[in-house]
């Protein structure tokens, strides 16, 4: 009993679920060791989805997001989300929001506020292929990408890592450092109404596939939770 005790103290991940609606993940360093696992509701493949959460970084470097499937042997890219560099050289700073889904690439401008909280919505529909992004409560120009296809959530849901692999990725991202907060995952596209809803924190509006006021997580490494302040 004791042996098994010390084995907990000693290990490096934490588990917990718990409503999360005044409080952030922060992310003090990059580090290919400090992530978060999210453990879904759903673990069949989806062939709509809505992804929303709120992230506050450095935007001059690529940052990881979030990440379907497991970030150390991840050989194609299920769902990626990640932020490239801001272009500063604009009159207004764009942030660009790259997104790959079974391993093909888009890459969608927003414009970005330096040292202010992000709040980005990605839904997609395999029946279509249409993907939308909302930043910020404004939709950029949509896109088509990997019409057919599905999304499996077999191998969980990440936030903040890379892959180790980082040839698969184009200009690939770093590990996240920064905070992250108000991550809610649907299994249905969301109409512009509820997406507003969402971006206003509505109580009453929470994902059936991951809900932050009913989180089910690990914490893995440095990672830790902590109020939020703005």
């Amino acid at each position: 009993m004791e042996v098994r005790v010390l084995w907990l103290l000693l290990c490096a991940v934490s588990m917990a679920q718990e409503d999360m609606d005044k409080n952030v993940f922060l992310f003090s360093k990059s580090s290919h060791a400090d992530y978060v696992v999210l453990n879904p509701e759903v673990t069949e493949p989806l062939h709509k989805l809505t992804i929303c959460l709120r992230s506050y970084t450095d935007l001059t470097v690529g940052r990881a997001l979030f990440i379907v499937g497991k970030p150390e042997t991840q050989r194609r890219n299920v769902f990626v989300m990640f932020q490239n560099p801001t272009d500063f050289t604009q009159t207004s700073p764009y942030c660009y929001s790259n997104i790959y889904i079974n391993d093909t690439l888009v890459s969608i401008k927003a414009k970005a506020d330096i040292l202010d909280w992000m709040h980005r919505c990605v839904t997609w529909d395999s029946n279509t292929g249409v993907l939308q992004l909302w930043v910020n409560g404004k939709l950029s120009p949509r896109t088509v990408l990997q019409k057919g296809s599905s999304i499996d959530l077999q191998d969980g849901i990440y936030l903040g890592p890379v892959h180790s692999n980082r040839e698969i990725l184009w200009n690939p991202p770093i590990p996240f450092e920064g905070e992250i907060s108000d991550v809610h995952m649907w299994n249905e596209v969301l109409p512009p109404e509820t997406i507003r809803r969402v971006l206003l924190n509505n109580r009453y509006v929470n994902g059936d596939v991951i809900s932050w006021r009913s989180l089910n997580y690990t914490i893995n490494g440095d990672v830790i939770v902590q109020p939020k302040l703005q």
